[in-house]
């Protein structure tokens, strides 16, 4: 039995040497590689470069605390925007009956303005409508009484023509007064004169231009006597001569 055990105890001797020698080896080739990281370094250091090991255990350190920074700023970053949304949110509801408010002023003030154009052109319109309507009626009536003219009367008409025209129209017409009379009292005649339609051709301030279209027609024949009524196309400018609209000049139209 004793015979057994000695060769295993010899063999485990021989295995510990032989660890703790490949251990003393790796020892001395870690210090020996030691020694030559450390000489290179001094030598690197001499020449004035970096150790790269220097800068791997530095970027490994930077990187570590990028991360932990980017950690951070992610909080902060989500902090910063829930204050900022907790801000805005806050300005808008201390803001917004300011706002409405201000809205409101703006927009009674653009209906105000919106509402005093609107009467103010329907004035205008209707002013100027107006002012066309007068122009007509004073041509009508200035046509009427030229070419209505009654022989028992003929000197009240022809006034009435002078009463109703201004100018050069009125002074002319004046001036053939006494033969229109003595010509309307030989003929015997009444005339009477209907207005087809008017219209404004052109109007200013102070004047406008009438077109009238007329007929008159002799209403004391003799029975059975038949003469058509008489066409007439003029044009006719009217002026206002204080709040009065006269004839002021009578053309023929063809």
């Amino acid at each position: 039995m004793a015979e057994t055990n000695e060769p295993s105890k010899a063999d485990a001797k021989a295995l510990l040497e032989e660890a703790e020698a490949q251990a003393a080896a790796a020892e001395a080739k870690a210090a020996a590689a030691k020694a030559r990281a450390r000489v290179a370094r001094l030598r690197r250091e001499a020449r004035g470069l970096h150790d790269p090991a220097e800068d791997y255990d530095d970027e490994q350190h930077d990187d570590e605390t990028a991360e932990e920074d980017y950690e951070d700023y992610e909080d902060y970053d989500e902090d910063v925007d829930a204050a900022a949304y907790e801000s805005e949110s806050a300005w808008w509801r201390r803001r917004m009956p300011t706002i409405v408010a201000v809205a409101a002023i703006i927009l009674t003030i653009c209906f105000t303005g919106l509402s005093a154009y609107m009467v103010l052109e329907h004035r205008d319109t209707t002013k100027h409508r107006q002012r066309e309507a007068a122009f007509v009626a004073g041509a009508k009536q200035g046509v009427v009484n030229m070419i209505s003219i009654d022989f028992n009367k003929a000197k009240e008409d022809v006034q009435r023509v002078i009463d109703s025209s201004t100018g050069p129209f009125k002074d002319d017409f004046q001036q053939r007064a006494n033969d229109l009379i003595a010509v309307a009292s030989q003929s015997k005649a009444i005339t009477e004169g209907t207005i087809s339609g008017a219209a404004i051709e052109s109007m200013d301030r102070n004047s406008a231009v009438v077109l009238v279209a007329a007929t008159s027609r002799v209403t004391n024949y003799a029975p059975g006597r038949d003469d058509p009524p008489r066409i007439w196309r003029l044009k006719v400018t009217i002026a206002d001569v204080g709040g009065q609209y006269k004839m002021s000049k009578v053309e023929y139209v063809a």
